[in-house]
């Protein structure tokens, strides 16, 4: 259940600049000021950022892993809430006042947070499979593989870096044994997967392990004396601390943890998991919605999905059931890439086929580049089909999506196109570089990463496809419709885990009944649904108002609605809470009416 506060991650990582310099009476000033204190509260609070990749690709890494003081956050909530009360809202700029109502919904937010059953319920879990830190730190030493350091002190700073892990390692045991006592414990499924990560690291030559990689092309920019010093230190924190530690919670989980895990796989199966998981919907949805309006919503959902389903197996020449149109699919080997390569290839096709028709849907495109690569063999398997890291800013550094190329056999062909729009161009790539690049936003919302936003999106993203020429193939068309079920199907089967305390097979089940996914990727993504509770209900959720807002724009202005205007309007801002986006559009369609 490892979760950033989303409101630390808008203030916590940077000054903020709103606008132009005014005097003291200025409502922009007073805003500004508000959201410094904030800030600076935080840090006090908190003085490492919670895990992040700053801009020229270091890391910085917060050693506490968890809040430290509730008390504390509550105070600082409080008192922000009181000095944005005193704001003259209606004296404030356009763009200020969107920034006064993202800051406000994120106070708010963050008030529902810091209930006592609700903050306190997460600390228990300090691991996940899917980004947990025993996975993440490793990830990030197999980056510097194509990333090198340059200068001795970076060297430095990693031990420090290791010294933090270990000591995260120590206090994420204190924690799951608090956890422990109090019957806060993980599913015992996911304890297995960490298991695994965990032992990855712990056992084999020492030599040979992952974390050694900086030292065997330590960079010629560093000298001689240095370099020996650098990495006799280097190798010393990696043997002496960074293993010591991967084998301490080895052994922890092993001979401790493992047999007090769960057999129940949602939070309904916890003590005041049911308060938490209303919370989760609440902050990942953005909307009022109840976690059995979700359930039923994805019910509908899936049965309008299934009727199209049945028209696009008839234009593929099928003339059985649609369960066996999807044990055709998975089973047939003209359906499944032949190597790593050939999946590579499919994926740089799409792309290249939406950015040569991407001005005609957009007024425009990202100046950060986009790459495909491969997850590290250690990650892949808890890992989704693809997955997007922003770039750099300044374009320095690629976007990337990462592709899952374990278990290739699984991996079907029919759904590359869907995929790269969700998570390369014009989805994830687009929406984040476009926000970036746009320095006249304050950089809290540069760098907004609104869930229900950004993969409301994204999912649109994926219905774009006809207009970009795809979707022609039968099949291709299928593995989009079979996406779009996918995310129908996550809004029953998260709430059927976390709320009606369905079994994990019993997800699964309902996955490879309803979707196209192998049991493979369906068992990947019910297990990301288990300690990520809430986050897959965003998707649909966020799609369907980005849908919505399209027809009331059309319906509004008929002849005079510009496509590529009105995603402007969406994107140009920013992420942001769902209701703010539709207050936003609704003042953009009378401005487009009166133009």
């Amino acid at each position: 259940m490892a979760r950033q506060f989303r409101i630390f991650v808008l203030l916590g990582v940077s000054i903020l600049a709103l606008s132009a310099p005014a005097t003291a009476a200025d409502p922009g000033t007073d805003l500004n000021n508000v959201l410094r204190y904030y800030r600076d509260a935080e840090q006090k609070i908190r003085p490492d950022a919670a895990l992040h990749r700053n801009d020229d690709g270091t890391e910085t890494y917060d050693a506490s892993g968890a809040l430290k003081s509730i008390d504390a956050r509550r105070h600082a909530n409080q008192e922000a809430r009181v000095r944005l009360d005193k704001i003259d809202f209606s004296g404030l700029k356009p763009q200020d006042k969107l920034s006064y109502e993202i800051f406000r919904w994120a106070l708010d937010d963050e008030q529902r947070e810091l209930q006592p059953a609700i903050a306190e319920i997460p600390a228990f879990f300090p691991l996940s499979q899917f980004d947990g830190e025993q996975i993440a730190f490793a990830r990030r030493v197999q980056w510097r593989v194509e990333n090198p350091w340059k200068r001795p002190q970076d060297y430095d700073d990693a031990i420090k870096r290791i010294l933090n892990f270990s000591q995260w390692t120590d206090g994420a045991i204190a924690r799951m044994r608090e956890g422990i006592k109090r019957g806060v414990v993980q599913p015992r499924a996911i304890v297995a997967r960490e298991i695994a990560q965990v032992e990855m690291f712990a056992t084999g030559d020492e030599a040979d392990s992952v974390f050694m990689q900086p030292v065997k092309n330590i960079p010629a920019e560093i000298a001689d004396k240095e370099r020996a010093r650098v990495d006799d230190a280097y190798r010393a924190a990696v043997t002496g601390e960074l293993l010591p530690a991967y084998r301490r919670l080895s052994a922890f989980l092993n001979t401790e943890y493992l047999a007090h895990a769960r057999d129940t796989v949602g939070l309904s199966g916890l003590p005041g998991g049911k308060d938490l998981y209303r919370y989760l919907v609440k902050t990942e949805t953005t909307s009022d919605l109840s976690p059995d309006e979700i359930h039923a919503l994805g019910m509908r959902e899936l049965s309008r999905i299934e009727s199209q389903m049945e028209q696009s197996k008839r234009d593929a020449g099928f003339g059985g059931s649609l369960d066996a149109f999807r044990h055709y699919l998975q089973s047939d080997p003209k359906f499944k890439f032949k190597d790593a390569a050939a999946m590579l290839a499919e994926f740089n096709r799409v792309r290249n086929a939406v950015s040569a028709h991407l001005s005609e849907l957009f007024n425009g495109a990202p100046s950060i580049p986009l790459s495909f690569r491969f997850y590290e063999n250690f990650a892949a398997p808890d890992k989704p089909a693809a997955e997007y890291t922003p770039g750099s800013a300044d374009g320095k550094r690629a976007g990337i999506v990462y592709l899952n190329g374990w278990d290739l056999g699984e991996r079907p062909t029919y759904t590359s196109e869907v995929l790269e729009l969700h998570e390369g161009i014009p989805g994830h790539h687009l929406q984040v570089s476009l926000a970036m690049q746009n320095s006249a936003l304050p950089r809290f919302r540069r760098f907004g990463n609104e869930t229900a936003f950004v993969e409301g999106w994204a999912l649109y993203a994926e219905t774009l496809g006809p207009e970009f020429g795809l979707y022609t193939d039968p099949y291709q068309k299928f593995g989009a419709l079979s996406f779009d079920a996918w995310r129908a199907s996550r809004l029953v089967v998260d709430t059927g885990i976390h709320w009606l305390n369905w079994s994990r097979e019993q997800a699964i089940q309902f996955l490879t009944s309803h979707t196209a996914l192998s049991r493979t990727e369906a068992a990947e993504e019910v297990d990301r649904y288990i300690v990520m509770p809430a986050q897959a209900l965003s998707y649909k959720i966020g799609e369907r108002e980005i849908l919505d807002l399209r027809e009331r724009a059309k319906t509004a202005l008929g002849e005079k609605f510009d496509l590529k205007r009105f995603h402007e309007a969406v994107l140009k801002d920013g992420a942001m809470p769902l209701p703010i986006l539709d207050r936003k559009i609704t003042r953009w369609i009378e401005l487009e009416k009166n133009a």
